[in-house]
């Protein structure tokens, strides 16, 4: 998921433990690279690629609805 060399922040170990729970990316430890860990997608994992794209086809279609229903709530009164 990440590059040698470049380590994730420390934020970021929480929600990479929580996916490898769930069986989503698999974790592999490699004590002499300076990242020292590497996760890569599972089986399970990429089964969510397709659902995530279609997700970001649909943002990308309607960013421009979005963006306009978020100004008009700017300008709403608070409840």
């Amino acid at each position: 998921m990440r590059s040698p060399g470049h380590p994730l922040p420390r934020p970021a170990t929480a929600p990479l433990r929580r996916l490898q729970f769930n069986g989503l990316v698999d974790r592999h430890a490699h004590p002499d690279a300076p990242s020292g860990v590497e996760y890569e997608l599972t089986a399970l994992g990429r089964t969510l690629l397709a659902p995530i794209e279609a997700v970001g086809a649909w943002a990308f279609e309607y960013s421009d609805d979005v963006m306009a229903a978020q100004e008009a709530a700017c300008f709403l009164e608070p409840p």
